[in-house]
């Protein structure tokens, strides 16, 4: 059976893909040669589809004459079709991305919009062998773990690639042989695109020195997708082992790393999903054996190295904004939430244990209060003591860890702080026998 044929196809829809023969599908159609041979054997195969065209909006007139060849093909052929019409430079400009990113990002989206809309089962895209032998070598390039060398699937959730073991040489023969109508697109010859430079310049070397290459890469990419499966195994069970989630907070235990084999594959693993890359974990690597405090940075997270600990969670603003809460308001919720209440002090009252309730002396507490994250040459007199304490040292007493002491808030009156929400009040404004009035103040929960 030749590669690219109409049971070829159908056997790799249903035995790689695992579409149905009654499956709705929606075809990724750009008017190139790939996907309209894509539109053509899939059709030819008898399956339920609808057609999506993007205008990128790129390439003036000729975006638009290739919108105008797939609606054409898709009126003759009598296929639902839909095109959108993308702002793609002023999204890349705006997100800060590259061209390249922004189509991905607006088409799939887009595409995604569509299956639900119109109660379609799967994305179908146009990629092949070439394609995937490619993204092997960019992914070689930015530094990306077996799971970016072992290429392209034929499955990725909702979107399928029926075409992957077919090379672009069959599709050019498949296209000859039918005599299919498609657009060439000219930025496709442009080498400042990174793909572009390894279609033109870079494989065309390695199929001088190797005539069978092609073959060879499909091997090595199969071959990668079974070790990428094997290390998925070891990968699940290190995750389970060592990452604990707790507060919207990821711990991972440093002797836990230090002790593994290949601690730098096992951290890689653990941290890619995070958008830290391989540079990155070199350095944290190194970090191990150094002194508590180091940074490090993803476009997404920031990674802590602790005491005993790697904590990791969520870039977020630490902005030093301060709050006000005027005399009279009960409650909060923005950037902590809190439940402020003033009553009458009770024969009985007794003193509050729980550190997320701190009463005042209503006669010593001053409105506004003042909400704050805490500052280098912070003090208070922490509750039972005579003297002074500079915050930073009342968190080695806590022992806090780096993490723990950003979360902390303030909250003062006047220039005094009164509360170390959630944890320790200050002596001066604790409830004493000639107290009248108190202040409540609950801790309801971190945002």
């Amino acid at each position: 059976m030749a590669k690219l044929s109409v049971p070829h196809i159908q056997n790799r829809l249903k035995q790689e893909c695992l579409v149905n023969e009654d499956s709705k599908l929606l075809l990724t159609v750009s008017g190139g040669m790939d996907s309209m041979v894509m539109l053509d054997v899939i059709l030819k195969a008898g399956y339920s589809c609808e057609v999506a065209h993007c205008n990128f909006n790129l390439r003036g007139s000729e975006s638009d004459s290739d919108a105008r060849l797939v609606k054409e093909e898709c009126d003759r052929r009598n296929v639902v079709y839909h095109e959108k019409s993308f702002d793609t430079k002023g999204y890349a400009a705006q997100n800060g991305i590259s061209i390249e990113m922004a189509a991905r990002d607006l088409r799939y989206e887009w595409f995604y919009s569509l299956l639900e809309e119109r109660t379609l089962d799967v994305i179908v895209t146009a990629h092949h062998g070439d394609d995937a032998i490619e993204t092997f070598f960019l992914n070689l390039v930015r530094g990306t773990g077996v799971k970016g060398l072992s290429g392209m699937k034929a499955v990725n959730g909702k979107v399928v690639r029926p075409l992957l073991n077919c090379s672009r040489a069959d599709i050019e023969k498949y296209c000859d042989e039918n005599k299919l109508a498609y657009r060439h697109d000219s930025s496709n010859d442009e080498v400042k695109y990174l793909r572009n430079k390894v279609r033109h310049e870079i494989i065309p070397l390695f199929k001088e020195i190797n005539p069978s290459f092609f073959s060879t890469m499909e091997g090595n990419l199969k071959r990668l997708s079974e070790v990428e499966n094997l290390l998925e195994d070891e990968v699940r069970r290190v995750r389970k082992d060592f990452v604990v989630e707790e507060q919207g907070r990821v711990l991972i235990p440093i002797v836990k790393i230090s002790e593994h084999p290949q601690q730098s594959f096992a951290l890689f693993e653990l941290l890619r999903p995070y958008g830290f890359n391989s540079n990155v974990i070199g350095d944290i690597i190194k970090s191990i054996s150094g002194i508590p405090g180091k940074q490090f940075y993803s476009p997404t997270h920031r990674l802590i190295r602790d005491r005993y600990n790697f904590i990791l969670f969520e870039n977020r603003d630490m902005s030093d904004d301060e709050i006000y809460i005027n005399s009279g308001v009960s409650s909060i919720d923005n950037p902590i939430s809190l439940r402020i209440n003033m009553f009458s002090k009770a024969d009985d009252y007794s003193f509050s244990k729980d550190p997320v309730v701190a009463h005042f002396d209503a006669d010593m507490v001053d409105f506004p209060l003042v909400l704050r994250r805490w500052r280098q040459g912070d003090h208070f007199r922490p509750l039972g003591m005579n003297g002074f304490k500079k915050l930073s040292d009342f968190f080695i007493d806590q022992k806090l860890s780096i993490a723990d002491k950003e979360d902390v808030w303030l909250l003062l009156s006047g220039d005094d702080i009164v509360w170390v929400v959630g944890m320790r009040i200050d002596d001066r404004y604790k409830i004493s026998n000639h107290t009248k009035n108190i202040v409540e103040v609950k801790f309801v929960k971190k945002l």
